[in-house]
């Protein structure tokens, strides 16, 4: 019941926070190996805008020491995100939701935060990339973009 009550509270929370215009939610599919749910929108960049928040994206390679931390490949969660960023999945870091949320990036789709960021980016989305992606992630560089929470606590 307790269960309940809170998940009806966190959808409704979403629908203020967002608004009416988040239109249907995603389909949601099992993540591979963990019974968890995800939104199944992986493939590719999207046009779509979405309603939510304007904040900073950036992204980061996973596997590289020098933008991570002393395990380059193991996100805030425990999750290896080298070998899911490798496997296609979209991983961001964001310190403004909990783990596991799942976010829509203007022009990039949905991806779930799976590691957190430096304490001093509180409002800002890094979108994880593959260890030999570096050019690509210093190409994206800071952009700002409507952010929206699908699912998850805001």
């Amino acid at each position: 019941m307790k269960k309940a009550i809170l998940l009806a509270f966190v959808i409704a929370a979403v629908f203020l926070w967002v608004g009416p215009e988040i239109g249907a939610l995603a389909p949601l599919a099992p993540w591979p190996g963990t019974g968890k749910m995800i939104a199944d929108n992986q493939a590719g960049f999207v046009e779509n805008p979405v309603a939510g928040r304007v904040l900073e994206v950036t992204a980061y390679n996973v596997g590289v020491r020098r933008q991570t931390s002393n395990k380059p490949c193991i996100g805030a969660t425990g999750e290896n995100l080298c070998r899911l960023v490798a496997q296609g999945r979209k991983i961001c870091a964001a310190n403004f939701v909990e783990p596991e949320t799942i976010l829509n990036i203007e022009g990039f789709g949905e991806c779930v935060v799976l590691d957190r960021m430096n304490r001093r980016f509180s409002n800002r989305v890094d979108i994880a990339m593959r260890k030999d992606e570096v050019d690509r992630a210093h190409e994206f560089g800071l952009q700002r973009r409507q952010v929206a929470v699908i699912a998850g606590r805001p």
